[in-house]
């Protein structure tokens, strides 16, 4: 039996869809406090640059929280047309290069039953009023794990006939994943452009 992609009974299941089709989920976020930035810049619309009906909205999160990451997080919302989803975000560093940890405590529409809460991993680069988001491969990283099952500590549950996937491994195992495997073309192999609805419109020459 092949891992399923059980993306679509995720509260982030809109976002999952826009990216790739599927995302790695962890139960623990992939970021420590200290590794949390900022970036004003990335407040606003974005927008799908191949399909504008999709809007990625950064909104700075309520400070009221205690944690010290508290006061830099996003509130995020994906719309779809009609449908939307909402996760908290956080911007973080890895050696020099930037990601976003998403989290939804959000049950889906899978039946009565809440879904785990979950922290998704996206990688991002930011080219002039561009953003280029890539997440961590969801078929590459089950092949591996069923190769290796040691390279990451992981839950597999039984769905009916499908797996569905689940990181169980900490943070500072995680960030090591990552960091091995930042060079890795097949992990981050699809990319979702997106394009600032606030940017200035080009000037002809």
């Amino acid at each position: 039996m092949k891992l399923k992609r059980m993306s679509v009974a995720l509260g982030i299941g809109g976002l999952a869809l826009a990216l790739t089709g599927c995302v790695v989920t962890s139960v623990y976020p992939f970021y420590f406090a200290k590794d949390v930035v900022f970036d004003p810049t990335s407040l606003g619309v974005w927008v799908n640059k191949d399909s504008t009906k999709e809007q990625w909205k950064f909104e700075r999160e309520d400070a009221g929280a205690s944690e010290d990451a508290g006061a830099r997080a996003y509130r995020f919302t994906y719309t779809d047309g009609q449908k939307s989803s909402v996760a908290q975000a956080h911007l973080f560093k890895l050696q020099d290069e930037t990601f976003l940890d998403l989290f939804t405590s959000e049950c889906g529409e899978a039946g009565m039953f809440p879904m785990i809460p979950s922290h998704v991993l996206v990688r991002v680069t930011r080219t002039g009023s561009a953003l280029r988001l890539a997440v961590l491969d969801y078929d590459w990283l089950g092949k591996l794990l069923e190769q290796k099952p040691k390279a990451l500590r992981h839950h597999v549950t039984l769905v009916g006939r499908d797996r569905w996937l689940v990181l169980t491994a900490g943070t500072k195992e995680l960030q090591r994943f990552v960091l091995r495997h930042l060079h890795t073309k097949a992990a981050w192999e699809e990319e979702t452009e997106l394009q600032s609805m606030s940017a200035p419109p080009a000037t002809k020459n």
